[in-house]
């Protein structure tokens, strides 16, 4: 999927025209789309570093867990409000440093409650991403401390963990939870992976030369190819786990790829030699110790680290963010690919067509006759929308248009 697909799902799913998809019975004929949605995880789902501050979650949470505006779970509900109820709190539980252990006081947040969509991330604390980005990242010169002996040790501890069968038998017993405590019959759970941090490494490239930590004379550790592989493979164990765990819960639940939406987009790409950390690239995905976010924004010049411009790397949620998406860009694909499941799932026996196939005869929701034929591509879908001239067509790699027809 390409990695601005959002505007063509946000076309396809509501906002091509100026008549938003209704909820209505399907017994009429009509599509019988989800009601209710809640956010469970960890950082990653609240989006730190993301944007600004929430305050509309039904807990009362929102500054605590570090829940932000820029989040997947706050962008879905702007794709498809119709997941929120009009004039209800959010059931936004993600919050920032919780571990799979923590989902069980997540759902409890939730009293009960069954909800039709449920999106959950969560793990990475449990694999000590946290300690591995300040061991191996961050490191200062300690008098008497081997650095690099304690960044492999923090990485050896999240293999380890990796590699444990509780590990796994944790993921399988959570999902179970999940699904008995909170997902309503019919419903659905997409759960997330994590992403890859770093560009395949090359010996002796950029970022072998220097260490994330922006005062040169403290830094302990160069982020060398070594560490920078060890990474990347870790995370992609780890979200071969998650998978894994998914396919055994049930098909009410999804795995949603999260790594994808960073290709091209990583800290060390070797395009980005010239700035490898790209701590203030847009176009780098992650958030660096010098970031300038949203929130806290700009520091007062007396609060500024000195030799460092705009940030004060003593501020607590400046920390916290790092190594983690930056702004709300990275989570847009992740929401909309969400919602474009969602939908489609919602869709099935109604007024989408998957492609390739050439289509005649049209939905009685558009104005032209049943005569019409339409060609629709390979990796593509058409979707008729009530009072729309013609149905439009999306496809995977992010184009929409309005339908052609053809002889």
């Amino acid at each position: 999927m390409g990695l601005f697909v959002a505007g063509s799902l946000l076309a396809l799913l509501a906002y091509t025209s100026a008549t938003p998809i209704v909820q209505q019975n399907s017994r009429s004929g009509y599509i019988d789309l989800p009601k209710s949605y809640a956010a469970l995880g960890d950082s990653f789902a609240a989006g730190v570093g993301s944007g600004f501050f929430l305050n509309n979650s039904r807990d009362a949470s929102d500054i605590e867990c570090i829940r932000q505006d820029g989040s997947y779970p706050t962008q879905l509900l702007q794709f498809l409000p119709f997941l929120l109820p009009k004039d209800q709190p959010f059931d936004f539980i993600a919050c920032s440093g919780d571990v799979l252990d923590d989902i069980d006081g997540q759902i409890a947040k939730l009293t009960g409650r069954k909800f039709d969509v449920l999106t959950v991330t969560i793990g990475g604390n449990d694999f000590g991403f946290g300690d591995i980005a300040r061991a191996c990242a961050y490191a200062t010169i300690t008098p008497g401390v081997d650095a690099q002996a304690v960044c492999d040790a923090a990485l050896d501890a999240a293999f380890a963990t990796v590699d444990s069968s509780a590990i796994i038998n944790k993921f399988k017993q959570k999902f179970n939870l999940i699904k008995s405590s909170s997902l309503a019959p019919g419903g659905t759970v997409f759960v997330t992976g994590y992403a890859q941090f770093f560009d395949g490494p090359i010996e002796g490239d950029a970022c072998d030369q220097i260490s994330f930590f922006p005062i040169a004379e403290l830094a302990a550790l160069n982020i060398t190819t070594s560490i920078r592989l060890r990474s990347n493979d870790l995370t992609l164990k780890i979200n071969a786990l998650i998978k894994k765990a998914v396919s055994k819960a049930g098909d009410e639940f999804q795995f949603i790829d999260f790594d994808k939406v960073f290709e091209g987009k990583r800290f060390c790409e070797q395009d980005n030699a010239d700035d490898p950390i790209g701590a203030n690239n847009p176009n780098v995905f992650f958030n660096d110790l010098t970031t300038i976010l949203p929130t806290p924004g700009v520091a007062p010049p007396d609060k500024q680290t000195p030799g460092l411009t705009g940030v004060d790397i003593t501020n607590m949620l400046q920390q916290f963010s790092v190594f983690h998406p930056k702004g709300s860009r990275p989570y847009t694909p992740l929401a909309a690919e969400i919602a474009f499941k969602i939908v489609i799932d919602a869709f099935k026996s109604h007024d989408v067509v998957v492609g390739p196939v050439k289509h005649c005869g049209g939905s009685k929701h558009w104005r032209r006759g049943d005569d019409s034929c339409y060609d629709i591509p390979d990796k593509c879908a058409m979707v008729g929308q009530e009072y729309k001239d013609a149905p439009t067509v999306v496809c995977e790699n992010g184009d929409s248009y309005a339908a052609k027809i053809v002889a």
